[in-house]
């Protein structure tokens, strides 16, 4: 009793850094679904699935996976769109699981994916010069017939090029995301144009070229007789066909969440997002319903080019020990088969562009989260200011700046830590917390349950629906785990370095929470976990 009544006698100041966020909402339908779009990424995304996915599933169909991958994120999507709508604040996730669960465990599972969200989007902006750049440049070079391109190119994928491209792309990032959210969204908005543009070009090269072209354009640009060999080379370094609808589910089950990732984000900044209930759902479904249809229609297009079998065996060979130039990228197909220098130019600009929107979603959800935990009073309020005229969370958005700097740095040594593929083992690890307090919900907190929007609490007779749903996901979430030791060629080769590394990382998080609970206690007399027993303001 005597701990209700100091609660009691706590004023709002005390309990939150402020009455109110100070975050506007700006964000509607059409801008939630252009942030989902590019976490997805037309660019870097829109490569796997031809790059990548074919030479790790050989003989599995691109527009099977691809389609298998969407239907099961589409669940996924409905569960974080629910936790979005049910508690619509900046780190939704982290605030539900925190008022659900348990706050350290909750602050925890936010810490670590903050931080290796933090250090990939580092890692994916020194994928501009450590692979765009120099597969666009390569491209031209081998296209046009120019050296310098080519050399460019090299420079580019050293560790000097990385790091100096790298550190530009990021200072321009930081730059973008300091802006208000209004001008963020309209950045965004040009490059989802820019990146729609860029795709309509290639499908105008595959489209516009006569149906049996492509063997006589990838002789001419990469040596004669190379198209035809290029299956049996892939089986000599081991490439086996696997004709099997089977697997091709499995690989869609596999690969979806790395494909698609991203669709969700938008519950991360809940706070800024207008009637959060509509928006995030159909954000969420749409965008990736559109990225599932781009990538679709490119697999169509170039199929009536190339067989299945040679795609996977280029891709294949990427990823071998085989020591040859392998170009396995759609854009490059494209350019071979209608080798005109302004589309090469437009589309390479528009990877490019919307590259460093991919780096600004990630930027822009860490921050929002980051500033979660400072309204919550777990790190220096000053951590969630808002600037009087940017109204930005500025300071929150620099300590992710410095993270993906530290990501460039690493990616451009060798370093594995904000690598793409233990990223998304971490990030499903993560998502257990939330996705379980989300599942619970209805059982564990009926009061909160009972006020919360239509759309949570729908229910199939007398079970909520966002218990079944979440349950499903929550099965998923267990396979994407369970698969990443299975599949050591997909899951990036999980070992014991990778789990110490998750292990440290949840065990840094509680020892913060408890350092920021003595602290607090011990300098202003208030318990965090009284926190906890409420919802943030708004």
């Amino acid at each position: 009793m005597a701990g209700v009544d100091v609660t009691a006698g706590v004023s709002d100041r005390k309990l939150y850094a402020r009455k109110s966020s100070g975050l506007i909402r700006t964000i509607g339908v059409f801008g939630a679904m252009v942030f989902g779009v590019h976490c997805i990424s037309l660019s870097s995304s829109g490569l796997i699935p031809y790059s990548w996915v074919a030479g790790v599933w050989p003989g599995s169909s691109i527009i099977g996976v691809l389609t298998v991958a969407m239907i099961l994120c589409l669940f996924h999507a409905y569960t974080y769109a629910n936790i979005g709508a049910a508690m619509p604040r900046s780190g939704a996730d982290y605030t539900l699981a925190s008022r659900v669960l348990s706050p350290p465990l909750a602050f925890a599972a936010s810490w670590t994916l903050v931080i290796f969200s933090g250090m990939v989007a580092g890692s994916l902006i020194a994928w501009i010069p450590s692979s765009v750049i120099p597969t666009f440049s390569q491209t031209i070079g081998i296209v046009f017939q120019n050296e310098a391109f080519l050399r460019f190119a090299e420079w580019s994928a050293s560790t000097t090029g990385i790091i100096v491209v790298g550190t530009i792309c990021t200072a321009i990032t930081f730059v973008l995301m300091i802006l208000p959210t209004r001008t963020i969204v309209r950045v965004l908005e040009v490059g989802f144009f820019l990146g729609l543009l860029a795709w309509v070009i290639l499908y105008y090269q595959l489209l516009s070229a006569p149906v049996g072209s492509f063997p006589a354009a990838w002789d001419r640009f990469m040596g004669a007789g190379s198209y035809e060999g290029r299956i049996a080379l892939a089986q000599q370094y081991g490439m086996k066909f696997e004709y099997s609808p089977a697997i091709m589910t499995l690989a869609g089950l596999i690969m979806g969440f790395w494909i698609f990732y991203g669709y969700y984000i938008p519950t991360f900044f809940a706070g800024e997002v207008k009637q959060t209930e509509r928006t995030l759902l159909i954000g969420s479904w749409a965008s990736l319903i559109v990225t599932w249809a781009i990538f679709v229609l490119g697999a169509i297009l170039l199929q009536r080019h190339v067989p299945l079998e040679w795609i996977a065996a280029e891709s294949y060979l990427s990823q071998s020990d085989y020591t040859g130039m392998t170009m396995p990228w759609i854009t490059f197909y494209a350019a071979i088969l209608k080798p005109i220098f302004p589309l090469v130019l437009i589309v390479a600009f528009a990877w490019l562009y919307t590259l460093i929107n991919l780096a600004q979603t990630y930027f822009f959800y860490c921050s929002r989260i980051v500033f979660a935990w400072s309204f919550d009073r777990l790190i220096p309020e000053a951590v969630c200011s808002i600037h009087p005229k940017l109204h930005s969370p500025v300071v929150a958005i620099i300590i992710i700046t410095i993270l993906a700097e530290i990501g460039v740095i690493d990616a451009a040594t060798g370093g594995v830590m904000g690598a793409q593929l233990n990223f998304v083992f971490f990030a499903v690890c993560t998502q257990l917390i939330p996705v379980t307090a989300m599942t619970l919900f209805p059982f564990l907190k009926p009061d909160l349950f009972e006020v919360a929007p239509k759309l949570v609490k729908l229910r199939l007779g007398k079970v909520p629906v966002i218990t079944i749903i979440g349950a499903i996901t929550l099965a998923y979430l267990l396979w994407m785990i369970i698969a990443s030791f299975l599949f050591p060629a997909v899951g990036g080769r999980i070992g014991a370095g990778t789990l110490l590394t998750l292990f440290g990382l949840l065990l840094s998080g509680i020892v913060v929470f408890y350092v920021a609970r003595w602290y607090r206690l011990r300098k202003e007399g208030i318990d965090i976990f009284w926190t906890y027993q409420s919802v943030p303001p708004l």
